[in-house]
């Protein structure tokens, strides 16, 4: 349970850094609905790295779970913006954050996922 509520905050931390260079960055206007829509996503994606009982080493656990759970957020920037460069980046600037996620759950925190046998 700790692993799971570690990674979410860090999944909650990866939104807010998403966001902001979203928003400073002039990729989107800034809006509520964008800023939660964000945070929500980062959040589920650090939930479901913290749940993950996948049987792969944490890095590759991070950059999967990172790709599926935030592509969902990629598909809705397709949806909205259409076709282009954004959504390909975002699907895979996801597994990025999915990286970073599990690497300070799991090394820094040393939040080891209990995957098993």
């Amino acid at each position: 349970m700790k692993r799971i509520t570690v990674a979410t905050l860090f999944g909650l931390v990866a939104g807010a850094i998403c966001a902001t260079a979203m928003f400073s960055g002039g990729i989107l206007k800034f809006s509520v609905v964008l800023l939660l829509w964000t945070l929500l996503n980062r959040a589920v994606m650090g939930f479901a790295i913290g749940a993950s009982g996948l049987k792969l080493h944490w890095a590759w656990n991070g950059i999967v779970m990172g790709i599926v759970v935030g592509s969902i957020f990629s598909y809705s920037l397709f949806m909205t913006l259409g076709a282009g460069p954004l959504p390909v980046i975002n699907f895979f600037a996801n597994g990025i954050f999915g990286l970073l996620i599990e690497f300070f759950t799991t090394v820094v925190c040393k939040q080891r996922a209990q995957v098993p046998a």
